[in-house]
């Protein structure tokens, strides 16, 4: 039987070799990366209605109540001069520019880590989703602070200064994001990162 079939093998075979081949995926360059990881991310911040409402109302609401509170003129009528809170409106423009930088990029790292550690074994580019992390948030920042800059210095009576005081508060935030994520990266915990942030904010 083993004779009969082995003579039957070569004439069916012949010397046909099917050879076969695994075509393997050409891994995205670090740019391609970069764009992947800052639009997945980008389209889960605006699924997430909750996290857009809070982020963009935060600073408008905020530049409301500082504007109203300090907004006081010795004078008949207001004038920004005769204003003694000033100094104060601006030192509280930068705990708050400090404070949406932190509360924004706080919890970044920890919420991806489950991604993360599923993405490990692909070995991506840790420098590109570093990279779209940054830039999404410094985008937040620059439409927060926006907000932030141009009702409170309407409110407070302040013109012909609002670019200069958003690249003030501009690079703050863009610090506090930096920040947030290095924190973010080195704790485990959302509710231990929230405690923190206040024993950063007060010796600044």
């Amino acid at each position: 039987w083993n004779e009969l079939f082995q003579n039957q093998e070569q004439t069916i075979g012949g010397d046909h070799h099917i050879e076969l081949s695994v075509k393997r995926n050409k891994k995205a360059g670090p740019f391609a990366q970069w764009k992947i990881f800052f639009t997945r991310d980008l389209l889960s911040k605006l699924s997430n209605r909750q996290y857009m409402l809070i982020n963009m109302l935060e600073a408008p609401v905020l530049a409301l109540v500082l504007g109203f509170i300090l907004r006081f003129s010795s004078a008949g009528e207001y004038e920004l001069i005769s204003n003694p809170n000033l100094p104060a409106y601006i030192f509280i423009c930068v705990i708050v520019s400090l404070f949406m930088g932190l509360s924004v990029s706080a919890e970044e790292i920890i919420r991806d880590r489950k991604i993360r550690q599923r993405e490990k074994f692909l070995h991506l580019s840790k420098t590109s989703y570093f990279l779209s992390k940054v830039s999404l948030l410094f985008i937040i920042s620059a439409i927060q602070t926006v907000c932030f800059v141009l009702i409170g210095n309407a409110i407070m009576g302040i013109h012909d200064m609002n670019m200069t005081y958003w690249m003030i508060l501009f690079s703050t935030s863009c610090f506090a994001n930096l920040l947030g994520l290095n924190i973010s990266a080195g704790l485990d915990s959302a509710v231990t990162v929230y405690i923190l942030i206040p024993f950063l904010l007060i010796p600044q």
